[in-house]
């Protein structure tokens, strides 16, 4: 287990949880109830290649700690955040993902804040994937995946990066079949990040820094607020754009028009709460901003291929396997 991980779980003394539930079971599930709040963090290794972490918190008092890093290539993605992390790039917001380089040993400390629940995924490629694997074994020798990762701007969106993920929560499998899967999705998420870098290259010098800057506070903003009905006239203005300039700069910076954002954010809440919880449809409806439960049922099938009772109960189906 890697320093930060193994970091966290002692400063909140999460226990190895015996039920694992909610959670592919070839996760290791850490759960911790304390004074400083509540929640999970599930963790699978993919041999010394790379970790993927799964989590969900909730705390009920600020506090502070330090973690010394390992040599790693993060790839994460905050669909909720109260962690003004001390990243080199800046601070984290909700919606947004995060790719960077660490580098070994360095100490990086958080401030973490109550009240608003933290919820994350991500991946972590140690240097025997990117250094070894890579160049090795796939014969990828004119790629320096840490310098790739540079063109990056704080506070991107990738949706390709965003469907993986997607994918991986929701994989159920036994040992075999999900190593198999996890190795198969990260040489996907892999492949992308080195497709994007070469359009990024270019994209870095179209957009300010203000701007993508006032785009990820509206990302930030609209992903805490699902359930509203955004006007990109009053959005427009928030980001001190035209509209047209402010469709331009969101759909450079995220890679998906204003509209196409939505939907896909709206759809993995609604996916989510129809997995996990007991939500009537019309309320989950309500939750994610439609007027009716039909308008919403008219949308996610056209969006997923299926109703949402039946996404609902092909994931009871599945979790009930899994355990």
């Amino acid at each position: 287990m890697n320093k930060g991980y193994l970091s966290f779980l002692e400063h909140t003394e999460s226990k190895l949880s015996q039920s694992n539930s909610f959670m592919n079971p070839c996760f290791n599930t850490y759960q911790f109830s304390s004074e400083l709040g509540k929640g999970y963090t599930s963790i699978y290794e993919l041999d010394s290649y790379a970790s993927i972490c799964i989590a969900d918190h909730s705390y009920v008092r600020d506090f502070e700690y330090a973690v010394i890093s390992d040599a790693s290539i993060s790839i994460q993605q905050y669909d909720s955040i109260d962690s003004e992390h001390s990243y080199p790039k800046g601070d984290v917001y909700s919606g947004m993902q995060y790719i960077d380089y660490t580098p070994d040993n360095e100490v990086y400390r958080y401030v973490i804040k109550k009240e608003i629940p933290a919820k994350l995924i991500g991946i972590q490629l140690m240097p025997e994937y990117y250094e070894t694997y890579l160049k090795k074994e796939i014969g990828i020798n004119s790629t320096n995946l840490k310098n790739e990762l540079q063109v990056f701007p704080h506070g991107i969106f990738i949706p390709e990066i965003s469907s993986i993920f997607n994918q991986i929560r929701n994989f159920k499998g036994n040992e075999h079949s999900t190593k198999l899967f996890f190795k198969s999705k990260i040489d996907e998420l892999v492949a992308v990040i080195i497709q994007k870098a070469d359009i990024f290259q270019n994209l870095n010098a179209s957009v300010s820094v203000a701007d993508r800057k006032a785009i990820v506070e509206i990302m930030a903003y609209m992903n805490q607020n699902l359930s509203k009905k955004f006007s990109l006239i009053d959005l427009s203005a928030e980001a001190y754009m035209s509209v047209s300039k402010f469709k331009y700069v969101f759909k450079t910076v995220v890679g998906q028009s204003f509209s196409e954002y939505m939907t896909q954010k709206r759809m993995e809440y609604a996916c989510e709460l129809l997995s996990y919880s007991n939500l009537y449809i019309a309320e989950i409806a309500d939750l994610i901003g439609y007027k009716n439960s039909g308008s919403f049922s008219a949308h996610f099938k056209k969006y997923m291929g299926i109703l949402p009772n039946n996404y609902r109960l092909n994931r009871a189906n599945i979790l009930t396997c899994a355990d």
